[in-house]
């Protein structure tokens, strides 16, 4: 089972960046690994090619703005705590 920080409800997030970002905590959850643009693509636009993969590069954009997901100098992303997320303009 996935958990999702009571926290997010209060963000200033697209319902793309969050369904995104549920794809990206159960993939965490269940297989220990950042899915791919492709899997996020098909998991949650239904699409595998490129109006997919441009939905998920987006709401991937968003949640790095504001701080939900972090990524590294190596190109590798993490889940970030709450405690690390970027909340101004939240309401």
């Amino acid at each position: 089972m996935i958990e999702i920080p009571i926290q997010i409800d209060d963000m200033p997030i697209s319902p793309e960046a969050f369904r995104v970002y549920v794809a990206i905590a159960r993939s965490v959850a269940e297989y220990q690994e950042f899915p791919s643009i492709d899997r996020i693509a098909a998991r949650c636009f239904n699409k595998k090619y490129a109006a997919g993969k441009t939905h998920a590069r987006l709401a991937l954009r968003e949640l790095i703005r504001l701080g939900l997901i972090q990524s590294d100098e190596s190109g590798s992303y993490r889940v970030s705590r709450p405690g690390e997320w970027e909340m101004e303009g939240a309401a």
